[in-house]
């Protein structure tokens, strides 16, 4: 058995009984480090973000700014401008301006830092 083959418990008490609870599965954890404010040429933001299980992002664009993905652990998908790829952890990901979103159907805990950076 391979842990992102495994199924979790269901029922009371589990995240599965949560997300049931909530009926929304666009539910993340994002952890600003350093903000455009806080870097000299006011054109950087870091951060690092946790996908649960059987979650995703809501997927957005922001046309001014090009970003990077480190993945530090877990798998996923990731769309970028309408191709789907999986990624995991050690995976280092560019994302051009345009739609993205990233999403993890496994059973496990996806996470990631990201940064931003306004284009010239």
């Amino acid at each position: 058995m391979n842990l992102y083959q495994g199924v979790p418990d269901k029922g009371k008490n589990t995240f599965g009984e949560a997300l049931e609870i909530l009926g929304n599965t666009v539910i993340r954890d994002t952890i600003m480090l350093l903000t455009e404010k806080d870097s000299l040429s006011g054109r950087l933001n870091v951060g690092y973000t946790v996908i649960y299980p059987q979650c995703s992002t809501r997927g957005h664009e922001h046309p001014p700014l090009e970003e990077v993905y480190f993945v530090t652990s877990g798998r996923g998908i990731m769309e970028v401008g309408g191709e789907r790829f999986e990624i995991e952890s050690g995976d280092v990901v560019y994302v051009p301006s345009g739609f993205h979103r990233a999403e993890n159907p496994f059973p496990v805990p996806l996470s990631y830092f990201w940064i931003t950076i306004k284009k010239d």
